[in-house]
């Protein structure tokens, strides 16, 4: 299948320590592609440390990864892709589908919708500026920093739609990645396929899909309406909710209760490694048990639980407690296939 698969970047939860226990267990057959939680640029032109931890390379070998960048500013927004391509990275996304208010509120992610004049000159700057960041290509060869665009399909209706997306067709976008939905839908109710497809079908751009794929079939009838001029999928919520989907996608098995609990362990040990000492044990080890908490908010749908298990893993405030109830739910709990996201594909 010549289809490019990724992962969502989700804050909180899709971090270098996720995408490592992903990659290892499930996405480096399966040919995922990551994209970090966003990086902000500002003024100052520097980096949270944080954030710098996340796209060190070092932290990321061998993963296929690209920094997400959130910024309205063409200069600050550069800095910074400069400074990725000097990580090693030869692509930077920008974050246009962002729904938090704090975000929208300072015209960045899917706020930036709403000031299509601005975001038209902002894009202008930065294509014309991303020409002069050298980058080595795998070839060995010499090349200039490549921009993709995550967006959503407006940000109070889909009838601001066509102005956005005449826009984005002017340059020369990487991969356009479009979430099906405005801003004001959220992640709530079902995608809108018919003004997802009507782009699709007049684009010159490659375009990716992101939106409620949640099983192999959600997949299959994206696929079979596109017409073979979908360039990927992304999934966000579903493929931490089935982290092997993208290997059923590809035609191969879904997940067994020994990988996942493989994956959880690596997954458990690496927030371990990454936040120990922090502000000591008991204070380190709580904010790893709410990391996991996170994840479980997902992945814990996969599981025929009553309510029982998943409940002691939420309530456990110690490294005990939590091993404990972990060990209870995947002794107890059977494998349950997952609910489709997509309705309907008309």
């Amino acid at each position: 299948m010549d289809l490019t698969l990724s992962l969502a970047p989700m804050e909180g939860i899709t971090g270098y320590v996720f995408r490592n226990a992903h990659h290892k267990f499930f996405g480096g057959s399966s040919q995922v592609r990551y994209y970090t939680p966003f990086v902000v640029c500002t003024y100052t032109k520097r980096i949270k440390t944080r954030e710098k931890q996340d796209v060190l390379p070092e932290h990321n070998e061998g993963i296929p990864l690209v920094p997400q960048l959130l910024s309205n500013k063409a200069e600050e927004f550069l800095y910074t892709a400069r400074s990725m391509a000097e990580f090693g990275y030869r692509e930077v996304n920008l974050n246009l589908g962002c729904p938090v208010a704090t975000v929208t509120a300072k015209k960045k992610g899917s706020g930036f919708l709403t000031v299509p004049d601005e975001l038209d000159r902002f894009l202008c700057a930065i294509y014309e500026g991303a020409e002069k960041i050298p980058v080595t290509r795998e070839d060995g060869s010499t090349g200039s920093l490549a921009i993709s665009i995550k967006t959503r399909l407006g940000f109070s209706d889909v009838a601001e739609a066509p102005k956005l997306f005449a826009i984005y067709e002017q340059y020369p976008v990487k991969d356009l990645i479009i979430h099906a939905r405005t801003r004001a839908e959220q992640y709530a109710g079902q995608p809108e396929l018919g003004v997802f497809f009507e782009i699709l079908s007049s684009s010159r751009l490659p375009i990716t899909y992101n939106g409620n794929v949640f099983t192999k079939e959600d997949a299959d009838g994206i696929l079979a309406r596109s017409q073979g001029k979908l360039s990927g999928i992304m999934i966000g919520r579903g493929l931490v909710e089935d982290p092997a989907l993208c290997r059923e996608i590809r035609g191969g098995p879904p997940a067994t209760k020994e990988e996942l609990a493989s994956f959880h362990r690596a997954l458990y040990e690496g927030y371990l490694a990454q936040y120990a000492g922090f502000h000591g044990q008991s204070s380190g080890d709580l904010v790893v048990i709410n990391r996991m908490k996170e994840v479980w908010s997902h992945l814990g749908l996969l599981f025929a639980d009553n309510g029982h298990y998943l409940k002691a893993i939420h309530k456990a405030a110690t490294r005990p407690a939590y091993e404990a109830a972990v060990r209870c739910l995947f002794d107890n709990c059977a494998l349950v296939p997952r609910t489709p996201g997509i309705l309907e594909a008309k």
